[in-house]
């Protein structure tokens, strides 16, 4: 009978023989993904979006596998814009993460690189001698949720960094995208997947545009802060009657994209009854905003979904709150002297 040292290496010559010429195969030569395959592997966060950012500013990805049986061995390659990202920093997790420091030099790193000029970085691990990983019990064989609580581990972290930030109302966006991905069996044979892949997103400063609101011979400034934009570039003043009054404005941009605007009230333009709330709609459907307030001005913070929506915001005219209170209570004191003489 042959040593058990003979048979590991020729297991694991075997699996990294598959991982060379992988390469030369076609896509057609790797298993085609059915709808019966679980195993996944995919960009975690699969969606990382900055409303605003700065040159430098980095953010952290996973690339994950869950719900696989009889591991041996991965493969894969992350692609992205190389004028909008830079990979600072990709780092294996997974074969670190279960193997013991003392079995660090178990592990075999055949691909760890990142290349910022073409925009991809490699990862290939497995073990220099797998069935010794298995008989001491820390080989990630079976990553399910009969052996992890979640039924998935992490590859891989890449950590990127914004080399590009947008102009006001524009964006900038490129997919996280992995392929080829390859996973190996101990035999070796490989193992067929479906891959999900990420996508960065990152928008321009936001829009500010002050519109001056003429009100019985004063101008008042209505300022919009959005990551959208003005249809018009301008906020228009409209009077329903005699106590009320409405702001309206149309936001644009990308279909499906979240968007965000705050309005500055100014006050002495326009209020709100002591117990009343703000009553905003876009597209004729209520939204509840988000209201803070100084001695001078409101704040509306108001979230919507992209592309064009109309957004209107209904109010009433300070002099009406103002008159409004002391009617009230001379009412109020009217209806109790009432009360009072009745009794007598």
């Amino acid at each position: 009978m042959a040593p058990k040292r003979v048979k590991l290496r020729n297991i694991h010559w075997m699996f990294i023989s598959v991982l060379i010429v992988s390469a030369m195969f076609s896509a057609s030569s790797i298993r085609t993904v059915s709808a019966v395959d679980t195993t996944l592997v995919y960009v975690d966060p699969p969606q990382v979006t900055f409303t605003t950012a700065t040159v430098g500013q980095s953010f952290k990805v996973n690339v994950t596998i869950a719900n696989v049986t009889n591991l041996a061995g991965v493969e894969f390659t992350m692609t992205w814009n190389a004028s909008l990202l830079s990979c600072f920093e990709i780092t294996e997790y997974l074969f670190h993460a279960v193997t013991p420091q003392a079995e660090y030099e178990n592990i075999w790193s055949i691909k760890l690189t990142k290349n910022n000029t073409g925009g991809y970085a490699t990862y290939a691990q497995t073990y220099q001698d797998l069935q010794r990983a298995i008989d001491e019990g820390y080989a990630p064989i079976n990553i399910t949720t009969a052996e992890y609580p979640q039924g998935k581990l992490a590859l891989a972290i890449l950590t990127f960094n914004i080399t590009q930030v947008p102009a006001a109302n524009t964006f900038n966006e490129c997919n996280l995208t992995l392929s080829p991905v390859k996973l190996g069996d101990p035999t070796p044979a490989p193992i067929s997947s479906t891959v999900t892949n990420g996508h960065y997103m990152v928008y321009g400063p936001p829009e500010i545009i002050t519109t001056t609101v003429p009100y019985l011979g004063t101008n008042y400034a209505v300022t919009t802060t959005t990551n959208a934009s003005l249809v018009t570039d301008s906020v228009n003043f409209v009077k329903l009657n005699a106590t009320s009054y409405k702001l309206e404005f149309n936001l644009t941009g990308i279909d499906g994209a979240a968007a965000y605007v705050n309005v500055t009230i100014p006050k002495a333009l326009m209020s709100i009854g002591p117990s009343d709330q703000w009553m905003v709609e876009v597209n004729s459907e209520s939204k509840t905003p988000i209201v803070t307030s100084d001695a001078t001005n409101w704040y509306l913070y108001i979230t919507t979904s992209l592309s064009t929506k109309q957004v209107e915001i209904w109010g009433t005219v300070p002099e009406f709150t103002v008159l409004l209170i002391p009617l009230l209570m001379a009412a109020t004191l009217v209806a109790v002297g009432l009360r009072r003489r009745k009794r007598l």
